[in-house]
């Protein structure tokens, strides 16, 4: 008897282990607004935090139509579309991990809106107000991404769509890329992508100077555990290889939590035209804010060549 209740002990915390694991890497956080935490304690942030928040700014009092579709399993999608005058095509922005698309998207966006582009800012799923409670590094949301173009294409038909991304956002639209897609997306936009929801992951606990082949294996069972899903399902650089559409990527050369390396495996893997923007000093997601000229100038030629 006394080996049976050291046993269930046994199994009882390794369930309590898998259950905080899930709730560490793969639990929604919906409150991710920047502008309400210690956001610009960062060093890296403060000589741009004017700019960020001037863009936050945009994001919120221009005006915009809320809207919501469903995703293929039945979450509740919600997102915020930018109308524009004389439109000339439709962006679907999606943004990062634990984030929010008026976050990630806060600086670029004005000047993708003044370009003639209406925006479609996606809130992920288990962020914002999208419904959900599990994020799934791309695995989930490739699919979602692809519910929002079919939205778009039955409200917009014959208009072109862009898909853009930054980090898990990023890794998200490369991996809907090497799905069906209609023939109404024109082109893929990566900014600081993962090569796969494995490699990031194992990329993180290394950064914690913790054992990858121990903690990944647990990472990943806590995932199909309590998330219902495999974070090997997908991977964005295998879904490259299938991928036929012209691509943009681009990545900060100092990014420290999603390497460099990554992206240049992405944009070596994507099997359509593609262009390779590393931009020097920048960290994660930073690229735009860093050097804008650069990125506003690979933005317009890409847009330009792809919608001709």
């Amino acid at each position: 008897m006394v080996l049976v209740y050291i046993i269930l002990g046994l199994a009882g915390l390794f369930l309590l282990l898998e259950f905080i694991l899930y709730l560490l890497a793969f639990q929604g956080r919906t409150n991710a607004d920047f502008t309400k935490h210690n956001f610009f304690f960062k060093p890296e942030l403060r000589p741009y935090a004017d700019l960020i928040l001037s863009g936050k700014r945009y994001c919120v009092e221009t005006p915009h139509e809320d809207v919501t579709i469903k995703g293929r399993d039945g979450v509740r999608l919600f997102g915020r579309f930018y109308d524009a005058p004389n439109r000339r095509g439709i962006v679907l922005m999606m943004h990062g991990y634990r984030s929010m698309a008026e976050n990630d998207f806060s600086c670029s966006s004005e000047f993708v809106h003044s370009q003639g582009f209406a925006m479609l800012l996606a809130d992920e799923r288990a962020h914002g107000k999208s419904g959900g409670m599990v994020m799934t590094f791309g695995v989930r949301e490739r699919w979602d991404a692809l519910e929002w173009v079919r939205y778009l294409e039955e409200r917009f038909p014959g208009e072109k769509i862009l898909l853009e991304g930054l980090s898990m956002g990023a890794s998200t639209v490369v991996m809907a890329a090497g799905e069906e897609l209609p023939e109404c997306v024109a082109g893929v936009i990566a900014d600081c992508g993962y090569t796969s929801p494995r490699e990031i992951i194992s990329c993180v606990i290394k950064s914690a100077h913790l054992p990858v082949k121990i903690f990944y294996p647990l990472v990943r069972l806590a995932g199909r555990m309590f998330g219902g899903f495999d974070c090997e399902e997908c991977s964005a650089r295998e879904a490259a290889k299938r991928a036929t559409l012209p691509a943009l990527f681009i990545h900060g050369e100092a990014d420290d939590f999603v390497p460099c390396s990554m992206g240049r495996e992405n944009y070596e893997a994507w099997a359509g035209p593609k262009t390779l923007v590393t931009v020097p000093g920048a960290k994660h997601g930073l690229s735009y804010v860093v050097d804008m000229p650069k990125c506003q100038a690979a933005l317009v030629e890409f847009a330009d060549r792809v919608l001709m």
